[in-house]
């Protein structure tokens, strides 16, 4: 019985990180992902290996995402430098002369 909860928690957990790693480029959907907890019996050895697979995916696909938020910044920075429009009756120059 404990090992069919790991199983289900690590088959829930695998498909989340295989998600995000499909996603194509700028495309990833980082939703809040809910919290989970290891079910109350100890993780059968034979597990082991398959918890530690999971693992890197879950590395692998919070990289994912940090490279992509950070793809986000790098444009919000630039669309920051973008001027903001003027107003339709603002004149476009200053007439210093006269």
């Amino acid at each position: 019985m404990s090992a069919d909860a790991w199983e289900e928690l690590l088959d829930r957990l695998e498909q989340e990180a295989e998600r995000i790693l499909a996603a194509p480029d700028g495309a990833v959907e980082t939703h809040e992902l809910p919290p989970w907890t290891p079910p109350p019996a100890p993780l059968p050895a034979h597990l082991a290996d398959r918890v530690r697979r999971v693992i890197d995916r879950q590395r692998a696909a919070m990289d994912r995402v940090r490279h992509e938020i950070d793809g986000v910044r790098q444009h919000l920075g630039a669309v920051g430098r973008v001027p903001a429009p003027r107003e339709p009756d603002a004149p476009a120059y200053l007439d210093v002369d006269g």
